[in-house]
């Protein structure tokens, strides 16, 4: 039976191996992969922490852990301690891009709300409850809404049942080998997939075309991945099931969906006849995530509107095919590339990490309050202000490993479009790490063209120069291409 007790948020620690996601390393990892999954239901449970105090309704359940089982570790309300933990300073939240509105509000809280609020009702289980525990757990989170207010996704859910109850979760399995090994995804990418990925969609595709790869079914691959045959090719069907572009919807209207991705048989111009499959080489498809040749960059200067926003992305929505199903099955609508509805979409699910970036939390925010079609300009000095602001924090972050700098050698501020390509190449290590040349190609192009609407010059120019103006389908075609280096230096 639990012991229930009050016990204080110093004390409660944290479960790094929340099923949510992968392993962390530490505490402020974990808080981090929590805002990457779903940062809008973060910050409004620490509003209402901060304007409702804690309400005890529920108890926070603990398991006593550790090596002499002292260890007070949160099996569930994980995110409410994460919470009141910023709230009350036992985590450095300055390493946290906590909205400046809520900032404001932490810093006015009474002396009387922290003392209320410092001990929570907690059902503390010993050690060897564990499975009574991992029960509670899994009938609060792993039925869907009906059975709990923040059910598990498919992610959480297989990682429950690989962990628990020792099922065979190939899918998962997959897909963490991905992550770490994948050569076409991004950071901020690879936090949010960790947690929120359509793994059934990844199931039904593996089973499909396991034996082109050499293997005889679809838990083999995962098994054999990363050292299989064409590589390449899965990765870029995972990154587009990572976007939302290849869904139950195409793999079984579509039946030939996945063959763009596919090694083919080469042609012999003297014969008509096959060849052998010794002679099997990937083809170079337009992956529908990228839009441009795998294993290639863009050959264009301007970069392309669809390859930048879809590999970049946070939460995978591929912004120019809203019509295909997110990860929780729910349709959106399409819109055209050129609409401002594309812009918005992308910005409200951007979530800013590191230190000093609140303020760009803030110019987020009255970024998304706007109406593109009627205020392109206002919209513009807050996207150069973000840019600016991002720059400087980036900076900063490098200053102490030998990064970037923001002044010259005499001392004098270097331009804005200067810091920009000096920060891309960082990123991309003097182009060495191909997977970020092709993410950032677009963006660093299209930011110092002379005449580009939505260049550093051509945004400066806004401000100066009395007749210059853009609009907002100049806007909406070209946000998706600067995008990705804004994405990159905050996460």
């Amino acid at each position: 039976m639990p012991q229930t007790v009050a016990a204080s948020v110093r004390d409660l620690v944290i479960d790094l191996e929340n099923f949510r996601t992968v392993a962390q390393p530490d505490d402020m990892h974990a808080i981090q992969a929590m805002i990457t999954i779903d940062s809008d239901k973060f910050w409004a449970l620490m509003e209402s922490l901060i304007d409702d105090g804690y309400l005890p309704t529920e108890n926070i359940i603990v398991l006593k852990s550790g090596p002499e089982n002292t260890e007070l570790l949160v099996k569930e309300g994980n995110r409410r301690v994460a919470a009141l933990k910023l709230i009350h300073g036992y985590l450095p939240a300055h390493d946290i891009a906590i909205p400046n509105e809520l900032l404001e509000k932490i810093s006015a809280l009474s002396p009387n709300w922290k003392s209320e609020n410092e001990r929570l009702p907690c059902a503390i289980y010993p050690a060897k409850d564990a499975a009574v525990v991992d029960k509670i757990v899994t009938l609060t989170h792993g039925k869907g809404e009906n059975a709990g207010r923040a059910p598990w996704n498919a992610v959480a859910r297989a990682r429950h049942n690989r962990s628990s109850k020792k099922a065979a979760e190939h899918g998962l399995d997959l897909l963490e080998k991905y992550l770490e090994y994948g050569e076409n995804l991004n950071r901020l990418q690879a936090k949010r997939w960790a947690g929120d990925y359509n793994l059934s969609v990844l199931d039904e595709a593996i089973g499909k075309i396991a034996s082109t790869f050499g293997v005889r079914s679809g838990p083999e691959l995962a098994r054999n991945y990363p050292a299989i045959n064409h590589k390449s090719a899965l990765d870029e069907i995972m990154q587009d099931i990572g976007v939302g572009i290849i869904t139950f919807t195409t793999l079984r209207t579509k039946r030939d969906s996945l063959m763009a991705y596919l090694p083919q048989p080469q042609k012999d111009s003297q014969s008509s006849t096959a060849t052998s499959p010794k002679s099997l080489t990937t083809t170079r498809p337009k992956s529908a995530a990228s839009n441009t040749v795998i294993g290639s960059s863009p050959s264009n200067g301007t970069g392309s509107t669809t390859t930048q926003m879809a590999s970049s992305t946070p939460g995978g929505a591929n912004p120019i095919n809203q019509s295909t199903t997110s990860t929780t099955g729910k349709k959106i609508a399409a819109v055209a590339i050129g609409d401002p509805r594309v812009v918005m979409r992308i910005l409200k699910k951007f979530a800013p990490l590191g230190n000093n970036r609140q303020k760009v939390v803030t110019l987020r925010n009255e970024a998304t309050r706007l109406k593109l079609d009627k205020n392109p300009i206002a919209f513009c000095f807050l996207l150069r202000s973000m840019f600016e602001i991002s720059a400087k924090a980036y900076c900063a972050d490098h200053q102490a490993t030998g990064g970037p700098s923001l002044k010259k050698p005499n001392g004098d501020e270097k331009s804005l479009i200067t810091n920009l390509k000096d920060i891309t190449n960082h990123i991309t290590d003097n182009n060495s790490d191909k997977t970020m040349v092709k993410v950032l190609h677009g963006a660093i192009t299209e930011l110092a063209r002379q005449d580009g609407f939505l260049s550093v010059t051509s945004m400066n120019q806004l401000v100066h120069n009395p007749s210059f103006l853009v609009t907002p389908s100049d806007i909406a075609t070209l946000f998706g291409n600067i995008y990705p280096l804004l994405e990159t230096m905050n996460s």
